[in-house]
């Protein structure tokens, strides 16, 4: 089974409780959250780093491209705005990509995406929309295959037919699945060779921060 969880960072704007949550990751993750320049990439380190801690444990190692791995569970993390999201696994690899959608985005579609992504994004009502949710679906598959955010972007397409999800991939012969989310604002996928995708986003806002007991 694949699932996802998602985290709202908003509270995290408490100093109180920013304090209170940095003492709980490790050293490492620590030291990698101080070094951040901005508060908002400080909120979503200090949310990845509570997320991983909570659903997959120890992170033991990385991959060539920096892809954090764990010996018994496979997992990706992605953020965007105020969101922090974690995909887990069992064995097989897993993907995901969560991204505030913007205006504007069309015109940079040639510069990263296939000729027939392009055609997409041009016939549909929604260029913009269309333009982050093909960025997504692209960008959680090679994090999938394991290889860096941003590269062989080209060497892939994506397909999108009545919300069918399909992919022309010329990296590898293996076959991925796709699962969408609805998020307001955002775009979020994953991918995975498995196909098992819980139906629902879990929403662990409250568990991670422990709201509900000061409600």
């Amino acid at each position: 089974m694949v699932e996802t969880f998602i985290l709202n960072t908003d509270p995290l704007d408490s100093k109180e409780l920013f304090e209170q949550l940095l003492e709980q990751v490790d050293d490492t993750r620590k030291e990698k959250i101080l070094k951040l320049r901005t508060f908002t990439k400080q909120k979503q380190s200090l949310g990845a780093g509570l997320l991983i801690k909570k659903y997959v444990g120890d992170v033991h190692s990385l991959n060539k491209n920096g892809k954090p791995k764990n010996n018994d569970t496979e997992f990706n993390i992605s953020h965007s705005g105020k969101y922090v999201v974690l995909t887990k696994g069992g064995t097989e690899p897993v993907g995901v990509d969560i991204e505030l959608m913007q205006r504007g985005n069309k015109h940079i579609a040639p510069r990263f995406f296939t000729l027939d992504e392009c055609v997409q994004i041009d016939r549909s009502y929604d260029p913009d929309k269309t333009f982050t949710q093909i960025w997504t679906l692209k960008e959680a598959f090679l994090k999938c295959i394991g290889s860096g955010v941003g590269k062989d972007l080209k060497r892939f397409t994506i397909h999108i037919d009545d919300e069918k999800i399909r992919i022309d991939n010329r990296i590898n012969r293996n076959f991925y699945y796709f699962k969408e989310y609805d998020v307001s604002g955002y775009k979020l996928s994953v991918c995975s060779e498995d196909n098992r995708f819980a139906e629902t986003l879990e929403d662990v806002t409250d568990e991670i921060f422990k709201l509900e007991e000061t409600k």
